[in-house]
């Protein structure tokens, strides 16, 4: 790995400077490569336009599997609509490997949705993730990104070799759980399974 462009964060303790390096990177329009409760994800903060369009190319055919990563359900609800049953739904699934999906509310930006109107929100039960978006003030635009030449391993050092050239940062947070979220579907008057993963929602 290239010295200089992979930050090393610790879930038990990140480092708070390195938490603002890459929070300055992030704010200056940085593409990054992160860790979540998941899989290792592509991300640029939700302000940054020109970074969701770069990664929105990486990702290519690919590109409408995006969702928000925010580090509390106070963030969350500055994205999206969120009556008092939904709420109470997330209250009981956050942190967690789950992915909302949720009518968007005005201050998504019409780059994230291409005419949509519903958005996946995530809170990722992984330390770094949380401090990263805590440190940066703003939601991260997320996508999952796996090596396609080893699509089972979660070690970030095989994602570096394939996309180290494509991207600003790489937060190495140490081996991915490798699994996949759960998607809940909160768009109608019931909650919708789309996909179950390893959580199971209480």
């Amino acid at each position: 790995m290239a010295p200089g462009r992979i930050i090393r964060l610790y879930e038990d303790n990140p480092n708070p400077r390195d938490l603002r390096r890459v929070a300055d990177a992030l704010e200056a329009g940085a593409l990054v490569i992160y860790p979540t409760d998941t899989y290792y994800a592509l991300g640029c903060l939700l302000t940054c336009v020109k970074t969701i369009g770069r990664l929105k190319e990486l990702k290519g055919k690919d590109n409408d599997n995006l969702s928000i990563v925010c580090c509390d359900l106070s963030g969350l609800s500055d994205y999206a609509r969120v009556d008092n049953a939904v709420f109470k739904l997330l209250k009981a699934n956050t942190p967690a490997p789950v992915t909302f999906i949720l009518n968007a509310s005005g201050a998504v930006p019409n780059k994230f949705l291409d005419r949509k109107k519903s958005v996946g929100i995530r809170l990722p039960d992984n330390p770094i993730t949380r401090a990263i978006v805590e440190t940066a003030g703003v939601p991260l635009v997320s996508s999952t990104l796996v090596s396609t030449d080893a699509p089972l391993s979660g070690d970030p050092s095989l994602l570096w070799d394939e996309y180290g050239d494509r991207v600003d940062l790489m937060i190495d947070g140490g081996t991915a759980p490798m699994r996949p979220s759960t998607v809940v579907d909160l768009t109608g008057s019931e909650p919708l399974l789309v996909r179950q993963g390893d959580y199971v929602l209480r």
